[in-house]
């Protein structure tokens, strides 16, 4: 007596499920591998442009405080990538109950199946560690920001002189009513890579402390005392 439709459509779908399922079961490990890699790119990406970021704006200007944070944060973005290369590139050898040899088939399909599983446990393990340091180094990453924003350099002032080119002299001038070329004050160090230096002019005319910003371009020589 033939099958029934709705047996030979189970049959089918079972036939179906089993070939799904099974291949996906022996590749776990290498599925976790390709999660593994996909955040590893984010992090390398992440790890690139901090430092790039932090080259170009200057840090070691900026408060001990903030130079830690960066330094910490940098560490920990590259260990974070270092840890997933670990989990995408690193053999993970058979557990010691392994079994050697199968004895029949169904032996070997669980021998198999249980070496994919505990490969892929263990790459999601250590992709979890490296989860775990990535988000510490997202936190350190916010936290060197933060402080860049909000916490001044104790030693940003510094005493110095000016030597000021016309343009300049002709500009102070007006404001302070004598032309000078040179000028003395407490310059602000962390605007000297800026467009405008800011300086704290010990006088200005009849005003005392006064803070000007000076075109770079027209400053000829700035000189100033280390402490």
């Amino acid at each position: 007596m033939s099958d029934s439709p709705s047996e030979q459509l189970l049959t089918s779908v079972q036939d179906a499920v089993i070939q799904a399922y099974y291949p996906d079961r022996v590749r776990a490990a290498a599925g976790a591998r390709t999660r593994a890699q996909a955040a590893q790119s984010v992090v390398t990406v992440f790890a690139g442009a901090l430092v790039a970021t932090f080259t170009l704006t200057s840090l070691a200007t900026t408060a001990t405080a903030t130079r830690i944070a960066a330094c910490a944060a940098v560490a920990l973005w590259l260990g974070a990538a270092t840890l997933y290369v670990r989990a995408i590139a690193t053999v993970v050898p058979p557990p010691p109950t392994a079994a050697r040899q199968a004895r029949n088939a169904q032996t070997l399909i669980e021998e198999v199946l249980k070496r994919g599983d505990a490969e892929a446990r263990q790459v999601d393990r250590r992709q979890s560690v490296a989860n775990g340091l990535s988000v510490l180094a997202l936190a350190a990453t916010l936290l060197t920001f933060s402080l860049a924003l909000f916490v001044e350099h104790p030693d940003k002032s510094r005493r110095g002189v000016l030597i000021l080119k016309s343009d300049a002299r002709v500009s102070l001038a007006a404001l302070c009513g004598a032309e000078v070329s040179r000028v003395e004050g407490e310059i602000d160090v962390l605007s000297v890579r800026s467009q405008f230096v800011a300086v704290t002019l010990f006088s200005c005319g009849d005003r005392r402390d006064v803070k000007v910003r000076i075109p770079r371009n027209s400053v000829s020589v700035l000189l100033t005392k280390e402490s």
